[in-house]
């Protein structure tokens, strides 16, 4: 017995658009999504964020106060800002130190890229993937839940072949010049 074109319809897999991060651009620019929306472009799909609470905002200001005063004039700190990955979308880390670059041009990797998880603690692990895959050289998860920062090391093949979680002590990221910073001034303990 034949099924109607409902029954049909609903069983065969409809094809999907996938965007680009020009499309992305553009939507912003037509006032189709807003400039200031909490999304990521993996694979071609939008893909929301978790909302910042109090603690995330507060371990976010003290690494970006730490990080700023540490590579000024060398380096630029980009704060929840894009970051291209490898399956032509875009990343939008807590914290990305970046190569200083033209006004006009978007990263495509970084020296450091911070990760603050709370909620989003699976898809962050996740980033790491694409992190490795861009050659950034070093990649933090800081867990406020747990209070342990996970540090991704030697992206090699699209994977990090070192990977540390600490409690407690300092941590000093490989960036040249930059200093330790502790775990409970990143914590706010």
């Amino acid at each position: 017995m034949r099924g109607s074109l409902i029954d049909m319809a609903v069983t065969e897999t409809a094809p999907v658009h996938r965007l680009s991060v020009k499309d992305v651009l553009a939507m912003v620019r037509a006032d189709i999504l807003c400039e200031h929306a909490r999304i990521e472009l993996v694979d071609g799909v939008l893909v929301d964020m978790s909302p910042i609470g109090p603690e995330h905002r507060t371990a976010a200001a003290n690494l970006n106060e730490h990080f700023v005063l540490a590579v000024a004039g060398r380096f630029q700190v980009q704060i929840q800002d894009m970051l291209l990955t490898a399956d032509g979308g875009f990343r939008m880390p807590d914290l990305a130190v970046t190569e200083r670059m033209d006004r006009h041009a978007l990263p495509t990797t970084a020296l450091l890229v911070i990760e603050i998880a709370q909620s989003s603690r699976a898809r962050d692990r996740e980033k790491a993937v694409d992190c490795a895959r861009i050659d950034v050289d070093e990649y933090w998860i800081v867990d406020i839940v747990d209070e342990v920062v996970t540090v991704h090391t030697e992206p090699t093949d699209g994977v990090y072949r070192s990977v540390v979680a600490y409690r407690e002590g300092e941590l000093a990221p490989r960036i040249a010049g930059v200093p330790s910073i502790t775990l409970d001034t990143l914590f706010g303990r």
